[in-house]
């Protein structure tokens, strides 16, 4: 698989110490279980569980997350214009945005593995220390008035973010390590809402901080991840769990293949995949796309607005409404919803784009499309990942969510490619088809999956659940 050939660093005969042969997952052993239900500092997993999570832990999590997403949000609205005449160049614009992704679809799953092994903290203070460097690098790279070494630094920039930035597996990670089967999907959510927030803030400051000089909002960002990583080496406690001898394999790309081949795992990341294939492409060529609009014309502000609503929206749903939504609907009533207003939204976009009507009406309408995208995404990612976090053995979440993560940037790379070759189609709207069309087959493929998903749960995983849920 092309996934694997980013690990080719890894390979043994370059590093033999690095990388040991792939051992198989011994059966469920109770005694092993009852071995790995001690974390770091020799408390219980048992504790935590009835407990809840570490004090102040989600808070920190979550300021972990909001970083990395303001990271990559930032210069959202930016990027189109750092290219001359970008109406003219939709696929050099959008390849911008895939070198901080191919980054990070490298070491999102290294980092989560690596958290496997010597711990959730370390890792996650490391990916906020590079970020930093990034956000730093990008700041000076805005000074420079020559466009060519303008743009490579900031290459330089997305490409040392993108590789230290890939936190959030070990972020899903440490939700699983501390929460129960039942309040998940609400720990995934508060993920989520960082999500939100970090997408408000990142294009907004972009946006408005950035009509004053481009380069504050880089260094805003700087120092809020370097306050993310004291914060992680101070105050988070390591919900790590000690791990039984088959970790030893815990790099080695069968961990990746083994995990590929569980059917409803197999599945469920592929679903998620095609649909961030789906949510990039609108989010790449939306600035592009209300550029060029006869009734906005809109540039680095107004665009910079437009993804903050769109990010409220989000953090308001995954923030406070996802814990409701998931009692009433369940996670399979949410992952099946959300793709499904994706592609409502989408159809949209490709109504505004074909419509003429005065400049109040064609808002309206604009507001709504962006509305039903956002709550389409919110409801579905981490109701996604709190499927994935149950059927998965409990041993090996932190290497799921590293593969979760990698494959969501290798879909960062792919979509915005994708949008740049589809955007002169039906009037600049052929990416918003594409991706419409994609949302509408991932619904039908959830539906198909729902049928056998109760046969298909890990037999570790609901052990896990029932010591967790006491």
């Amino acid at each position: 698989m092309y996934f694997f050939s980013g690990f080719w660093l890894l390979a043994p005969s370059s590093h033999p110490r690095l990388l040991l042969p792939a051992l198989p997952l011994p059966p469920y052993n109770p005694s092993l279980m009852a071995n790995r239900d001690v974390l770091d500092d020799g408390s219980s997993l048992d504790s935590i569980g009835a407990e809840g999570p570490p004090k102040g832990a989600l808070g920190i999590i979550f300021l972990i997350v909001f970083m990395d997403l303001l990271g990559f949000g930032i210069i959202i609205p930016l990027l189109p214009f750092y290219v001359g005449a970008p109406q003219d160049k939709p696929f050099q614009v959008t390849l911008l945005f895939s070198i901080y992704s191919i980054c990070q679809f490298i070491g999102a799953p290294v980092l989560g593995a690596i958290s496997d092994r010597i711990g959730r903290r370390p890792v996650l203070a490391f990916s906020q220390f590079g970020s930093a460097a990034g956000y730093v690098l990008l700041g000076i790279a805005t000074q420079f008035k020559n466009p060519s070494t303008m743009l490579m630094l900031i290459y330089l920039s997305r490409v040392i973010d993108g590789f230290t930035g890939g936190n959030i597996s070990t972020a899903q990670a440490y939700i699983s390590d501390v929460t129960t089967k039942e309040n998940r999907s609400k720990g995934m959510g508060l993920i989520g809402a960082a999500f939100g927030i970090g997408f408000t803030a990142g294009p907004f400051l972009g946006g408005v901080l950035g009509h004053v000089h481009v380069s504050i909002p880089a260094y805003f960002a700087a120092a809020f991840s370097s306050l993310a990583a004291v914060l992680t080496l101070l105050k988070l406690k390591e919900s790590r769990v000690h791990k039984p001898t088959e970790a030893e394999a815990w790099l080695h790309p069968s961990r990746f293949a083994t995990i590929l081949r569980r059917p409803m795992l197999g599945q469920l990341l592929a679903i998620s995949f095609f649909l961030m294939v789906a949510f990039v492409m609108m989010e790449c060529t939306v600035g592009l796309f209300l550029n060029d609009h006869p009734s906005f014309h809109w540039h680095e502000l107004g665009v910079g607005i437009y993804f903050g609503f769109i990010g409220i929206i989000i953090a308001i749903v995954q923030g406070g409404l996802i814990g409701r939504l998931t009692k009433r609907f369940g996670d399979w009533g949410l992952s099946i919803t959300g793709p499904l207003l994706v592609a409502l939204g989408m159809g949209g976009y490709f109504f505004i784009g074909h419509w003429t009507a005065a400049f109040a009406a064609t808002l309206m309408v604009l507001l709504l499309t962006g509305s039903l995208n956002a709550i389409g995404r919110s409801i579905q990612g981490p109701t996604s990942s709190s499927l994935m976090s149950k059927f998965s053995d409990p041993r090996e979440q932190g290497v799921v969510f590293g593969l979760y993560h990698g494959l969501s940037s290798l879909a960062r790379v792919i979509g915005p490619i994708i949008a740049g070759l589809t955007y002169p189609l039906f009037r600049h709207t052929g990416q918003f088809v594409t991706a419409g069309i994609i949302s509408m087959v991932m619904v039908v493929w959830t539906l198909a999956i729902r049928q056998s998903a109760p046969h298909d749960a890990e037999p570790e995983a609901i052990h896990e659940a029932a010591i967790e849920g006491g």
